[in-house]
Parts: structure tokens; sequence; C-alpha cells
């Protein structure tokens, strides 16, 4: 089974959606990776997805002006642990922060986060794997 995950890196954030003390994060066009070994490291394919990432108990600082954007950057992080991609499935309980960049920066604090796919993805490209000063050559 191939490995997935969300680079927020050219993903297209569309809106965001309070409900109570929720936030919902609406993407319509999440890139990810997929790759029988790490996503975005290894070789493997490249694909789009909307997806909806639920933050509960959520609190919000900065902003990002235009919506939708083509997002610059954006990481997780998931009990203190930092992710430079959003792992699929995700569904996890404890400290969540969820920052946002693009000509201003949003930053989402929370105590659970749950990733929604919604419809299918779509293929986009081969991806011939990134070096990260592991090879010889």
């Amino acid at each position: 089974m191939s490995n997935r995950a969300i680079e927020f890196h050219d993903s297209t954030f569309d809106s965001l959606e309070r409900d109570g003390k929720n936030v919902i994060l609406r993407f319509a066009a999440a890139y990810i990776h997929e790759s029988e070994g790490e996503p975005g490291r290894d070789a493997g394919s490249g694909w789009v997805q909307a997806i909806r990432l639920h933050v509960i108990d959520a609190s919000l600082t900065g902003e990002i002006v235009e919506l939708p954007c083509d997002l610059w950057d954006g990481d997780i992080s998931l009990g203190g642990e930092l992710f430079e991609m959003l792992p699929i499935p995700l569904d996890y309980e404890g400290p969540v922060e969820v920052n946002l960049r693009q000509d201003g920066q949003l930053k989402i604090v929370g105590t659970h986060v749950r990733l929604e796919l919604v419809g299918e993805p779509k293929y986009v490209e081969e991806f011939p794997g990134s070096s990260h000063g592991n090879d010889n050559g």
C-alpha cells in the first residue's frame, strides 16, 4: 500500500469556516504526494484532491487576506512533533498547531485535528524524488 501525505506548498486554500469553538479549513485542491517510500522525498506521484481539515477547540492568530489562494508553505505540529507534510489518514487528539503561509500567516491551535478527504483525487504528475544529501552522486 502506498504512503500518502499532503504538501501545503502549492495547495489551494479555499476558506475557513467557524463552527462554535471548532474550525474547518477547506482546501479546493490539496497537493498529495503518493509513494511506496516516504512521500515528498521518495519517487512517486502527485495528485490533487479537495480536503477539509477539522480543528477542535481552535484559536486563531494572524490571517491570510485573500482567499482562495495557493499557499507558499505550511506545517503541522502534533503533540510537539513538527511535520512539513500532513499525514494521510489523520485523526489526532492532543495538542495541535497548524501554520499556513501566503502573504501573511495563519496559525490555528487546537486539541484535536481530523482530515476529511472530499471527492476523488486527480492525477497531476510523476514525482522523481528529491535528494536531501542521501546519495553519493
